[in-house]
């Protein structure tokens, strides 16, 4: 049976994602920077044990696949406008590094630098159905804190380090799911505020916890408290959310998550045609920018038809079971 709650937390997760990438000062971004941990947890929740090739065909078409085929297409997207605009053509050169190896610097194109998300989720999987199949998956917490303290900075090597280093909440969630726990609390209003408190202490001492680049603040042991209040405070706002309306809103963006990533910056993007310094004015005018953001992505999620957005995001395989379903596969409305 399907959690409701865990829709609407990968929504408000997918929304804070978007939040952070819309240009908001630095001393805002790093009380987000440690949520990371709540999508893996979610994952982690979400697991279910299988044979070693179900579950890695899995990964390869709910991951792989989208990863590959959004990262070409961001890249298209940005030679086409590079022909108009001028922009270096030095981004080019690490098409590969960023595809094969999930190596993502700043050189990488804007609106194909969060897909790293992708690859780190897909090699952490991967690495967990392994640690599964040899036994191994206790020594997760182990792991994850060695990978800490020893790897620093963004390395060529697959993105197992941070793989290892979030995986220990892939673990707490199937730890927990196995334990009983429904994804409820009792009181998930005094949790909110308590760890909401927790992680504005953590994230103000210990400062950006960048997993993209193996950097996980001042103090990298201290990320673990803030990315934990990070789960529990996504749980517990989930939770708190009653009124039907707004479930369905956050269930919308949740259910969307692959293709968000993918065109959050590009769909948004669009309206740099209407301003003459865009730049100039995400800057300044951030938090317009964001409520104009959202509002466009939620528009298109909701008119667009359902088997486009699975072939824009590239998992091709649920346009096969739809067209089975449906008779039909292009204009298969949403629920």
């Amino acid at each position: 049976m399907r959690i409701r709650e865990i829709d609407v937390s990968k929504g408000i997760l997918i929304l804070m994602i978007i939040f952070v990438h819309s240009y908001i000062p630095y001393s805002l971004a790093v009380y987000f920077s440690y949520i990371l941990a709540s999508f893996m947890f979610i994952s982690g929740y979400l697991f279910k044990d299988g044979k070693f090739s179900k579950k890695f065909e899995k990964i390869v078409l709910n991951l792989l696949i989208p990863f590959v085929f959004l990262s070409l297409v961001g890249y298209i997207i940005y030679y086409i406008l590079n022909m108009f605009i001028g922009y270096s053509n030095s981004v080019f050169s690490n098409f590969l590094d960023f595809v094969i190896f999930g190596y993502s610097t700043f050189d990488v194109p804007v609106n194909v630098l969060p897909l790293w998300y992708l690859y780190m989720f897909a090699v952490a999987e991967l690495i967990f159905i392994l640690f599964i199949k040899l036994r191994i998956i206790r020594f997760i917490p182990i792991l994850s804190i060695l990978s800490t303290l020893l790897i620093n900075e963004q390395t060529k090597f697959f993105k197992i380090g941070v793989a290892l280093h979030g995986l220990i909440w892939f673990y707490l969630g199937y730890i927990l799911k196995n334990k009983g726990f429904k994804f409820k609390f009792k009181n998930p209003f005094l949790l909110f505020i308590i760890f909401s408190g927790l992680l504005v202490a953590v994230a103000t001492f210990n400062g950006f916890d960048d997993w993209r680049i193996n950097s996980y603040g001042n103090y990298s042991l201290l990320s673990y408290f803030g990315e934990f209040s990070s789960v529990i405070i996504t749980i517990s706002l989930a939770q708190m959310i009653k009124t039907d309306k707004i479930k369905r809103f956050f269930e919308l963006f949740g259910k969307n998550t692959i293709f968000l990533l993918g065109y959050h910056i590009v769909l948004p993007g669009t309206l740099a045609v209407f301003v003459k310094d865009p730049v100039q004015f995400l800057e300044k005018y951030w938090f317009i920018y964001y409520i104009l953001a959202v509002f466009i992505l939620y528009l298109f999620l909701k008119l667009v038809p359902e088997n486009l957005i699975y072939l824009l995001e590239g998992r091709f395989y649920l346009l096969k079971k739809s067209s089975n379903i449906n008779g039909g596969w292009m204009f298969k409305k949403r629920a």
